[in-house]
């Protein structure tokens, strides 16, 4: 098991699917901002160093495999 964000790890949290970005070049093995699969041009949410509570509060890693709707697997609209 995980016990941080990793660079396109997909996540589920409620009954949003996402993947995680890198958004501070500066900072790339500091991962923890999520793209969420929504039609939405930017819809991000911060979790950068709360991994833990992203877990306690029902958060999962997905399968690799798992095919989103609205985005590619790097954070992209399709």
């Amino acid at each position: 098991m995980e016990n941080t964000f990793i660079y396109g790890m997909k996540v589920t949290l409620g009954n949003e699917n996402g993947i995680v970005v890198i958004d501070d070049l500066d900072e790339p093995n500091f991962c923890g901002v999520i793209r969420w699969d929504t039609p939405k041009e930017n819809d991000t949410e911060d979790w950068r160093g709360l991994f833990g509570t992203f877990i306690q509060i029902g958060g999962k890693i997905i399968r690799d495999d798992h095919p989103f709707q609205f985005i590619k697997d790097d954070g992209s609209l399709k």
